[in-house]
């Protein structure tokens, strides 16, 4: 019996059997076509591969991250209003540096004597300029949300002039006919009608619609400017009943030639005799009588009023509607309105309502009438 030699290798006797190649290289296909693909992917330019980093590449030192461009804020836009304030301190500025005889070679002349003066020293002395059309007289009415104004056109058709009958009523708008020019100023970010003239602040209610058109029309006002609100039905129109339209016939040019300063109020509550201690305060006037004490501060930024010269009292009829003569209203420099409306449009001393008080307590005094004033309403 044949015995197997233990030393010899396993698998020795494979080694001598013929090797079929065939089999081989199917095995050994596969290998050699990822050999290959390798192969052709490491010889690919650096150009055919502009993500791939090469291996034989020095590691590029980290890039620092970009400093990001800080944001530079927008410049704030300007205001009309803070354009008007440079301009009218330019022209301030520009005037006061104007040598008297070259301001006189230019035309420029100074106002050394007012009408309300004139008629202060001699009575008898003043031009009352006659109503004759609607050139002469202007209704600024200030207005909020879907009010009905148009009673303000039929009352400008109906005007008796100085030397013409009442004309008959003519539908609105403004007719050929109209006897004075209304003007009506919405304090809405979007007016209800085409015709109406926007503010330059939206706040404290009518006085901003008041100045704006003061502001804009300084240089060319009419002999006589009646301010009134929108709405014709308000709670005080008194003699003549609610309707702002029944107590406008009443006015006479004559009266506000006279007086340069009329309130269209007839009655004495409230608000007289003392603005800051009345008689008949109403429920508001309790929620911001805080603001009588800052009184002193109002004016001074207002007016440029020293604290020391502020009234102790004042006494007005209220309630924001009144009539002006041209000579009252150009009294004061085109200057003080736009820092009047600066102050309504920029103050935080109180709320919307708020500022409307006080202002309405200080239209007498602000067009030259005495801190105590109770006349004007008798005047119509």
């Amino acid at each position: 019996m044949h015995r197997a030699n233990s030393s010899r290798p396993f698998g020795a006797s494979l080694l001598r059997r013929p090797v079929n190649k065939k089999a081989l290289l199917l095995l050994l296909t596969p290998f050699l076509i990822l050999a290959i693909r390798f192969r052709m992917l490491d010889r690919t330019p650096a150009s055919a591969q502009p993500n791939v980093q090469l291996q034989w590449e020095a590691n590029p030192k980290p890039a620092e991250p970009a400093q990001l461009a800080q944001p530079v804020p927008p410049v704030p836009e300007k205001s009309r209003l803070e354009e008007l304030m440079e301009e009218e301190k330019l022209a301030e500025q520009s005037t006061e540096k104007k040598p008297k005889a070259e301001m006189a070679a230019n035309g420029w002349t100074e106002v050394e004597e007012s009408q309300y003066d004139r008629v202060t020293q001699n009575s008898g002395e003043i031009y009352i300029h006659p109503h004759n059309g609607p050139e002469d007289v202007t209704v600024v009415a200030a207005t909020a949300g879907p009010e009905d104004t148009s009673w303000i056109e039929e009352f400008c058709d109906e005007l008796q002039t100085t030397n013409h009958p009442p004309i008959p009523n003519h539908a609105h708008p403004l007719t050929k006919n109209s006897q004075c020019t209304p003007l009506i100023y919405s304090l809405d970010e979007y007016p209800w009608m085409d015709h109406y003239y926007t503010t330059y602040s939206r706040k404290g209610h009518e006085a901003s619609a008041y100045l704006t058109y003061i502001i804009d029309h300084y240089d060319n006002l009419a002999p006589y400017t009646i301010f009134i609100h929108g709405r014709s039905d308000q709670w005080h129109n008194d003699i003549a009943g609610p309707h702002t339209r029944n107590i406008l016939p009443n006015l006479r040019v004559e009266a506000v030639a006279l007086n340069g300063y009329v309130n269209l109020r007839c009655t004495n509550r409230p608000g007289c005799p003392s603005t800051l201690f009345q008689a008949h305060p109403v429920t508001l006037d309790y929620d911001y009588v805080y603001l009588i004490d800052q009184l002193p501060r109002v004016l001074n930024e207002m007016l440029g009023t020293a604290l020391e010269d502020v009234p102790e009292d004042f006494g007005h009829q209220c309630c924001a509607q009144f009539a002006l003569s041209r000579e009252r209203i150009l009294q004061r420099p085109r200057s003080d309105y736009i820092r009047i409306l600066n102050w309504i449009a920029t103050t935080d001393m109180t709320d919307n309502y708020g500022i409307g008080w006080m202002v309405e307590k200080l239209w007498h005094y602000i067009f030259g009438m005495p801190a105590l004033s109770v006349g004007g309403a008798v005047s119509l």
